[in-house]
């Protein structure tokens, strides 16, 4: 009886070992990569249909951009109104008066008094907040 038991074990181990996969290196390596760019499909394509999906809502938004500028004015709010018709009603031959306030302005931002420095000429520079924050780092390290 103890030959059976043992022939009854021989056996079930060959079937455990049949019904087992043995994964090697290269397949486990492969199967990762496998996993690892069905993933990022996955992602691009979702990633995809969200921008498509953001650009069909632009189109299809009610918003109407202005035509002209005396649209866009009537449509603004009142604070924008303001600060646009002050813009353009300021007269070019004031320079002293805007000399003053740009030293005001930059007396107030710095806390020192206005006899410290003084404001010899003054241009208009287009740009964005980078180019704000650079011209307010050069000040701070001039001052």
């Amino acid at each position: 009886m103890g030959e059976t038991a043992v022939t009854t074990a021989g056996k079930a181990v060959e079937e455990v070992n049949k019904l087992e996969t043995v994964w090697n290196t290269k397949d486990l390596i492969m199967a990762g990569l496998a996993y690892t760019v069905m993933g990022i499909l996955i992602v691009f394509l979702i990633l995809v249909i969200i921008m498509m999906v953001i650009k069909a809502m632009a189109l299809f938004s009610s918003e109407k951009k202005p035509k002209n500028k005396q649209a866009a004015l009537a449509d603004s709010t009142p604070v924008q109104k303001a600060t646009e018709t002050a813009v353009e009603d300021v007269p070019k031959t004031d320079e002293l008066e805007l000399v003053a306030v740009i030293t005001a302005a930059i007396a107030a931002m710095t806390g020192e008094s206005t006899s410290d420095f003084v404001v010899r000429s003054y241009k208009k520079v287009p740009g964005s907040s980078w180019n704000k924050a650079g011209r307010m780092e050069i000040l701070d390290n001039k001052l």
